[in-house]
């Protein structure tokens, strides 16, 4: 989270303060909508967003020193878009919500988030429509199916359901997924070099894993002598000895040619991939 400057806390500290806020709306698909709760527009952002001034005020933010759900709603006088959406029902899609406060007066501006969440429900009454939200950790709330009728395979590879033996050897006592290399490290910390990596196929490490004492990093792309980290290891190093594995992509395909372990998946190929209730002509 961004520390906000001495001059933001003195302006956010006096007695004639007069922020204004910022809200970010955004579905789950690319739509973006921009207003502020001032009298004018305001120019915010990298890159820059024009915040449009609109009728808007939020209820206080709820927290719980119990970890239940933060909960807040916004009165909107109007709004064309989105909450017109919800007149007749409730959007498939997601829809998010970010609010920031800001000193108009600032050079240069500097904002501070109040809170992000995403609209539960919203409600009429005259030209006032009130919109219900909670906070992000809704998702922890949420009963998360254990298995999935999905194209792709439920199970990781190597895990207790997939019965691939990690550090199994082959008859002349190598590993037979198990890899190790010396590596070199680029300056983002994040891309791993090594001739080790060429002698497998683009792509044999992608979704795989890389150790190094004891941590564990997901690689996001495989290419030639290279892997990619989704995230950097602390005490990596270039001349340092990492433990690979190859991944696995969850397509039958990839468990039957690179894995031979069809019998342990579980997946649905032949489901329609296209969603029905959101299906359009």
């Amino acid at each position: 989270m961004k520390t906000p400057s001495g001059e933001y806390t003195l302006k956010e500290e006096s007695s004639q303060r007069q922020p204004v806020e910022l809200y970010h709306i955004w579905r789950d698909g690319g739509e973006d909508w921009y207003y502020t709760s001032g009298d004018v527009p305001v120019v915010f952002g990298t890159p820059p967003q024009t915040y449009l001034p609109a009728t808007l005020k939020r209820s206080p933010v709820k927290y719980n020193a119990q970890l239940e759900v933060t909960t807040f709603s916004v009165d909107a006088g109007y709004l064309e878009d989105p909450v017109l959406e919800y007149i007749a029902i409730n959007p498939i899609e997601i829809i998010w919500v970010s609010i920031m406060k800001l000193h108009r007066d600032m050079v240069p501006l500097e904002a501070s988030v109040v809170v992000v969440g995403q609209i539960k429900n919203t409600t009429f009454k005259g030209n006032i429509a009130k919109i219900d939200c909670v906070g992000f950790e809704h998702f922890l709330k949420m009963p998360i199916p254990f298995w999935r009728y999905q194209t792709t395979c439920n199970y990781r590879v190597f895990d207790s359901h997939c019965k691939l033996d990690r550090d199994a050897k082959d008859g002349d006592g190598n590993y037979i997924w198990k890899v190790t290399a010396t590596i070199t490290l680029d300056a983002t910390k994040t891309i791993l070099t090594s001739a080790t990596f060429a002698a497998y196929e683009d792509g044999y490490f992608t979704f795989g894993t890389v150790e190094f004492g004891d941590e564990k990093r997901m690689v996001s792309n495989h290419v030639g002598n290279q892997i990619t980290l989704a995230y950097q290891m602390r005490d990596l190093i270039s001349d340092s000895v990492v433990t690979v594995y190859p991944g696995c992509d969850g397509k039958p395909e990839t468990c039957r040619d690179k894995f031979n372990n069809v019998d342990n998946s579980l997946w649905f190929p032949f489901i329609p991939e296209e969603n029905p209730a959101i299906r359009t002509p």
